[in-house]
């Protein structure tokens, strides 16, 4: 049998090596798609108890010079009208610090003008609030912050998260809803209250989730599906409630439409109201908000 000339031979050698490398090694496009992802803009994903894992929607971290106001409206009590309690809103409450954002609660020597749209009142009290209407909302989903509220237990400061409904799809408050996830009281510092406002609720809409030191960094989430509320502490269930609203509307209404983040710090009313031992300045520090499809 006649040999191949050796040139050729080699040629065919390399060819076939060439092609076995082909067979046997992926491309980068390959290796890319067989990679599972671990992370996404919110970090590490978290799984859903259904099953699969949560998509994020929304994060910000804090970690600019000055709030995202692509991102964040700064409440103006003056502009708005809103008030809680006697608190009149203004932007120079909020602050960016350290990677967080600083919701400060003020009191001045004398009362002052809180100037309104419909007129105006007179308080000491100065807080922060900021929100995503208009710039972030969403129905059902997950919603978390990471934040700290005044080390101080006794009457004075009320705030924390809570959503409000981007449109007043059923009517004025609060028809259109509420969710609560974590209002706090300094009067009970030991704990904060998941609650849902719409009409037709009941006490047993308020739930009350037990925090040891609420002045320590804890995660504070809801987990909002078509029926159903569940709210969590640091990972921990606390609180679940399914809504029953009052005719015509029925479960899923009010909150079957896109409801907007809210961050607020305040000063309490009624029997939580400020008192002269009451320590001012105070704030309500927030490490991150997230939310999640």
């Amino acid at each position: 049998m006649l040999s191949a000339p050796r040139p050729l031979l080699v040629r065919c050698l390399a060819l076939l090596a060439l092609l076995a490398g082909l067979a046997v090694a992926p491309t980068a496009t390959q290796s890319a798609s067989a990679a599972v992802a671990t992370t996404d803009a919110c970090g590490a994903l978290v799984a859903k108890s259904t099953g699969g894992y949560w998509s994020c929607s929304f994060v910000d971290d804090f970690s600019g010079k000055s709030l995202d106001t692509s991102k964040w409206n700064v409440q103006n009590t003056a502009l708005s009208g809103y008030a809680l309690n006697a608190t009149c809103f203004r932007g120079g409450n909020v602050a960016l610090r350290g990677g967080t954002a600083v919701l400060s609660v003020t009191r001045s020597a004398s009362a002052n003008a809180c100037t309104t749209p419909s007129g105006s009142f007179d308080t000491p009290y100065t807080g922060a609030d900021i929100n995503t209407s208009g710039k972030f909302s969403q129905a059902n989903g997950r919603f978390e912050v990471r934040m700290k509220y005044p080390s101080y237990a006794g009457a004075g400061y009320q705030g924390g998260f809570w959503m409000n409904p981007q449109n007043r799809s059923y009517g004025a408050w609060p028809a259109s809803g509420e969710i609560d996830v974590a209002e706090w009281y300094s009067q009970h510092a030991d704990g904060v209250f998941p609650n849902l406002h719409y009409t037709g609720s009941t006490t047993g809409d308020m739930g009350q989730c037990a925090v040891a030191n609420a002045a320590a960094w804890h995660t504070y989430t809801v987990e909002w599906s078509l029926h159903r509320m569940d709210y969590f502490v640091d990972g921990t269930l606390c609180h679940s409630r399914t809504w029953l609203p009052s005719s015509p509307l029925v479960n899923p209404q009010p909150f079957d439409k896109p409801f907007f983040l809210d961050l607020t710090a305040g000063v309490g009313g009624g029997t939580n109201a400020p008192t002269s031992a009451t320590p001012f300045p105070a704030a309500i520090t927030v490490d991150y908000a997230r939310a999640w499809r």
